[in-house]
């Protein structure tokens, strides 16, 4: 289990810090309702981890920054079949320190920001960075999906591809 770690977001990109770690998703409450099954374990029995690390610099301004790996591999479920899909998570974001959200020196949309804590929560931070970029309604390629059984809709594989004026004019002709 992830020990809750708070750091001071400005000394520890002053200092060049850097932090390396895995967490468990079964830690990110808000992460929850997005899996396929949440707290899902893999066959192999392990619970789905994502690997981190935090990286604190100063970048070339001089300003200070955090950089956020994340590594892992996770279940979504397909908005399509409501199945799970595979989802490989590899993301890497620079987030600016600043001050106050009226800062001038940011320009709009250039960089991603957030504001100097002093205790900033590292899981918080990782989970809203997840939350951020998954996808908005995950689905598998068309044609990979499989049929629903158990009282709810099956489509048929072979006209998902077709046509649907095509099947209108089959049915003219029965």
């Amino acid at each position: 289990m992830f020990e809750r770690q708070f750091i001071d977001s400005l000394d520890f990109a002053n200092n060049n810090r850097e932090l390396h770690g895995e967490i468990t998703l079964a830690e990110m409450p808000r992460l929850q309702d997005k899996l396929s099954i949440p707290e899902v374990s893999f066959e192999h029995g392990h619970t789905e981890k994502i690997n981190y690390t935090l990286h604190g610099f100063r970048d070339r301004n001089d300003k200070p920054m955090l950089k956020v790996k994340l590594d892992g591999l996770f279940q979504l479920q397909c908005q399509r079949c409501l199945q799970g899909i595979a989802y490989p998570l590899k993301l890497i974001s620079q987030l600016l320190l600043v001050n106050h959200w009226d800062d001038s020196s940011v320009e709009e949309d250039e960089i991603d920001s957030i504001l100097v804590d002093n205790h900033l929560d590292l899981l918080a931070l990782f989970e809203e960075e997840i939350l951020l970029n998954l996808p908005f309604a995950p689905r598998h390629p068309v044609g990979d999906c499989r049929p629903v059984q158990e009282g709810y809709v099956v489509e048929e594989i072979g006209r998902i591809d077709t046509n649907p004026f095509a099947v209108l004019s089959e049915l003219k002709y029965k």
